[in-house]
């Protein structure tokens, strides 16, 4: 009995162990994109609460998640992807922004290269002014590596947050491209934080955008 109990607890460890090396791997903590400066592109704080597809756990970001059928999409060629409606709020007597925001779970996520992350694409449109494209890739790998290590005993995760966007490890373009409007031409950068709510879970969002005016051509 005493050999069956020393084999199942060295079984335990031995998993702990090689979960807590994965989560410790060093390509994790490579840095993600500078922030944008917030006199330029201050954030906006939203909520995705309303969303169709799938969620954004940890084993949903691995593709092994199970499907939630009261949001899940029909197609099972959509499996990977979340859809929803983003209000991104302007200040007192500005009309909010109104975006649809699609993610798709990345499938080259794997836990030993230190990647769980999603390609997130947005169209934001602004009532009478225009509206603009962007593009960005999103890494969680931060928060759920520091999730580990405070269930067993570690630092809590960042009280304020996680930068989560990173340059896409595919070398996929990103950014914001102006589509109509005031918009049209214009280019720019997208940084998206993951913010801890008032129960403690990281289930809101900060969105910044910097929108650069097309260069000016001489005639």
């Amino acid at each position: 009995m005493l050999r069956v109990l020393v084999g199942l607890s060295g079984l335990v460890l031995g998993v702990v162990a090689g979960v807590g090396l994965l989560l410790a791997n060093p390509l994790a903590w490579l840095g993600g994109l500078p922030p944008l400066s917030s006199e330029l592109a201050p954030p906006k704080a939203y909520r995705w609460d309303d969303y169709r597809g799938v969620r954004l756990g940890t084993a949903d970001l691995l593709g092994v998640g199970r499907r939630d059928p009261d949001v899940a999409l029909a197609s099972p060629a959509l499996s990977l992807v979340r859809i929803g409606m983003v209000v991104l709020p302007a200040g007192d007597g500005v009309p909010a922004a109104l975006a649809v925001k699609i993610s798709v779970i990345a499938e080259e996520n794997s836990l030993w290269r230190a990647r769980l992350g999603s390609h997130d694409y947005w169209n934001i449109f602004w009532p009478g002014e225009g509206s603009a494209f962007a593009a960005g890739y999103s890494d969680y790998w931060g928060i759920v590596r520091d999730r580990f290590f405070s269930a067993i005993g570690g630092p809590e995760p960042a009280a304020d947050g996680y930068a989560i966007s990173a340059p896409s490890p595919l070398g996929i373009s990103q950014g914001v491209t102006g589509a109509t409007g005031r918009y049209a031409g214009f280019t720019g950068e997208i940084r998206e934080r993951l913010l801890p709510s008032a129960s403690g879970d990281f289930t809101e969002w900060a969105l910044a955008l910097k929108a650069n005016p097309p260069p000016v051509v001489p005639r």
